[in-house]
């Protein structure tokens, strides 16, 4: 990170696509910057752009019936995040046990954070950010007074 703290997130998760391959099926290559189907056509890719297919190949290809719903003469499109290393490797993250233990930390934090949406509601209540962050900041301070006095009672 860009001042030495650690990323502490899940990353998104990769959309179902009702049926059909998805993007883990596909070889994606950061370094090369290319992607190869499942059939084994590779095109070059490039963060935050659409990889598209040859429309010619996908055609011919016995996989495509599993692989796109894309009228004939349209491949396969592969959506790129302009952010894909990263999110790779918060995937990877999540899919090992020291990185699942680290993201169960997170969890007091995120209630919290919820905790604070809830109370103060989804939308900004003033116009103008000083308004809104003094309003932030006093849904916080009762949120804190709840647990002092949460504490006390207990």
């Amino acid at each position: 990170m860009a001042q030495g703290a650690e990323l502490m997130s899940k990353a998104r998760g990769i959309a179902a696509n009702d049926g059909y391959f998805d993007k883990s099926d596909f070889k994606i290559d950061l370094r090369a910057k290319t992607a190869t189907c499942p059939a084994g056509q590779s095109i070059p890719i490039t963060l935050g752009q659409v990889a598209r297919f040859n429309p010619e190949k996908c055609a011919a290809c016995p996989l495509r019936i599993i692989c796109t719903s894309a009228a004939l003469g349209h491949g396969r499109t592969l959506s790129i995040a302009a952010d894909e290393p990263l999110q790779r490797r918060l995937r990877n993250l999540s899919a090992s046990r020291s990185g699942r233990a680290s993201q169960r930390q997170r969890v007091t934090i995120e209630h919290r954070l919820a905790h604070h949406a809830q109370k103060q509601g989804r939308f900004a209540r003033y116009l103008g950010l000083r308004k809104n962050l003094l309003d932030s900041r006093r849904h916080a301070a009762i949120l804190n007074l709840e647990v002092l006095h949460a504490r006390r009672a207990a």
